[in-house]
């Protein structure tokens, strides 16, 4: 007499990765692979332009009710220069300083100089929320996440100096919706939420109009306008000069 054959149960973690391949074909669902993501969002915002071709960028931006604009430029991957109403401040990769200084508004003379490490790493996230970093640097992709009712995909990167930044992409668009920032460093960092206000063409590169934040009186927003991809900026902007370096 013939039994019928013995069918083994399934290890634990067989059975999970099934009923999670059940709930994605129920859904519609399936991840997509971090590398897909990232390059379906560089082709979103710099079309055919190959990652080497983008070099330099220039923007102004305009915030807290300011008529006057900062004047950002980046050089990739990690240089930056911000021109503002009080001078002028650089970061060579390495270490940020102001190289020029105004007098304070009641005149007094204000000397240029090195700042404290510790505000070094502001200059990484300055540069991560013009020029994405997960495009420069490794990054953590964490799936799917509601972002005011839409879902996103959602990347993380830590920065070389100890800042993070969370970006949440659309997931038709793939242009970043949302960050989430940290100036501080270390594990227990507080995030800093801005919502992109829009996108505008700057020559065929989609950049973000602006974005929205949390103010002391509600919500504020920045404006970006003048953008210029490979504006070929001189090295020498980048510079510390010698006689600041202790």
């Amino acid at each position: 007499m013939k039994t019928a054959p013995m069918v083994k149960a399934a290890p634990v973690p067989v059975f999970i990765c099934l009923i999670a391949l059940a709930g994605c074909l129920q859904s519609g669902k399936s991840e997509m692979a971090k590398e897909e993501v990232i390059q379906k969002a560089w082709k979103a915002m710099f079309g055919d332009a190959k990652n080497e071709d983008i070099k330099s960028l220039v923007v102004e931006g305009y915030f807290h009710g300011s008529t006057v604009p900062n004047r950002m430029t980046v050089r990739r991957p990690n240089k930056f220069r911000n021109e503002v109403s009080s001078g002028i401040l650089v970061f060579d990769g390495k270490r940020a300083a102001w190289v020029k200084r105004e007098p304070d508004e009641k005149g007094n003379p204000l000397n240029p100089g090195i700042l404290e490490p510790a505000h070094w790493r502001h200059f990484e996230v300055d540069i991560a929320l013009l020029f994405p970093a997960f495009f420069e640097y490794p990054c953590q992709y964490s799936g799917r996440e509601t972002v005011e009712g839409h879902e996103t995909y959602k990347i993380h990167v830590d920065l070389p100096l100890g800042g993070k930044v969370t970006y949440f992409l659309d997931p038709e668009s793939f242009l970043v919706k949302k960050r989430l920032v940290s100036w501080d460093g270390g594990a227990e960092a507080e995030f800093w939420e801005n919502t992109i206000t829009g996108y505008e063409q700057y020559d065929g590169v989609l950049f973000p109009e602006g974005y929205s934040y949390p103010g002391r009186d509600g919500r504020e927003k920045g404006t970006y306008r003048n953008v210029r991809i490979n504006g070929n900026p001189a090295a020498a902007l980048f510079e510390i000069p010698d006689e600041l370096v202790p």
